[in-house]
């Protein structure tokens, strides 16, 4: 990964941001503010894209699939410890990297006695400048089979990183292989459980926020039966599952619209979920450690913003 340029954020990111409540109550502009007649609104109009320090973006082509993935990397500003920096890698990062990247270096101004090994933090988005390209993640995030056209994707992603991303990363940068973490929300949760039960070895610790277990009559489920029977949970090396779903995601907290709440009572999100964290909690095996938390009084897209900060403590555990 020779090729960087520095991570530019636009107005449309700092949007999105201010519509996940990210942005403090009362920073929005006063009403009686003439923009008009300010001599700086054409200045502000015309002002460049926000940077991020000591972060990056890459487009990198698939050889494998042809497929191409916008990477972005936030390289901390400290040196690296002596085993390596541990990394968290992102699922949508078009949507999410900016936030994870700055709360990774704000980790830094901490006191001494507080402060964890700097964190580095790379993002697996799309060339695009929305937020999410929703077909591109539907092909990468659900496991074959396919159910309908453009899915079944995640082993060619998954072949992605394992044979092109972490690579290019290894090249680059000192990295601790004791401290891969993966995270991922709803359809990306769904990506992260796959591949604790298919690659358990390119991670080391997995963040699933409401992952959509529902996905194909609850596959993901029957997956880790069998991986269980076949003994892969005994003999793999020590791993983590951070697991966490909202409250307001159950079907009764929709009865006044008939709609979702129909939807809801469909996917049996926190059914799926708590069954996933009693039955992994259940094997009692030392070398897996299950961490399974309802997020009280939010909603499936409300998910995103608090278990992405737990991944991030997840991500600065010493290794275990």
């Amino acid at each position: 990964m020779t090729r960087t340029a520095s991570r530019l954020v636009s107005r449309r990111d700092l949007l999105a941001l201010a519509s996940a409540s990210f942005l403090m109550p009362g920073a929005s502009a006063s009403p009686d503010m003439n923009t008009a007649a300010s001599p700086a609104a054409a200045e502000l109009r015309n002002a460049p894209p926000v940077r991020l320090a000591h972060s990056h973006q890459l487009d990198m082509r698939d050889p494998a699939s042809g497929h191409v993935r916008r990477i972005f990397v936030q390289v901390p500003d400290t040196p690296a410890p002596a085993g390596g920096y541990p990394v968290l890698y992102l699922l949508d990062a078009n949507a999410s990297f900016a936030v994870a990247a700055q709360l990774a270096r704000n980790g830094g101004n901490r006191p001494a006695a507080l402060r964890k090994d700097p964190l580095m933090v790379v993002g697996i988005g799309y060339p695009v400048d929305d937020t999410m390209d929703q077909q591109a993640r539907r092909r990468d995030y659900t496991p074959p089979p396919a159910t309908e056209a453009g899915t079944g994707g995640a082993d060619e992603f998954l072949d992605f990183i394992e044979k092109q991303l972490q690579p290019a990363l290894r090249s680059a940068w000192s990295i601790d292989p004791a401290r891969q973490t993966l995270f991922g929300h709803s359809l990306g949760g769904l990506l992260t459980v796959h591949a604790l039960v298919t690659r358990n070895r390119l991670f080391t610790r997995y963040a699933a926020a409401s992952p959509s277990l529902w996905w194909n009559g609850a596959q993901a489920l029957q997956t880790i039966e069998q991986w269980i029977a076949n003994g892969a949970a005994t003999a793999s090396p020590k791993v983590w599952i951070q697991l966490r779903v909202g409250s307001r995601e159950r079907a009764r907290r929709h009865e006044n619209d008939p709609a979702r709440a129909a939807r809801a009572t469909e996917r049996r999100m926190n059914e799926h979920v708590e069954a996933l964290a009693a039955r992994l909690s259940g094997l009692n095996r030392p070398q897996l450690q299950v961490d399974y938390r309802e997020l009280p009084g939010i909603d499936h897209g409300g998910t995103l913003a608090p278990a992405l900060i737990e991944a991030i403590a997840l991500a600065q555990r010493d290794a275990m």
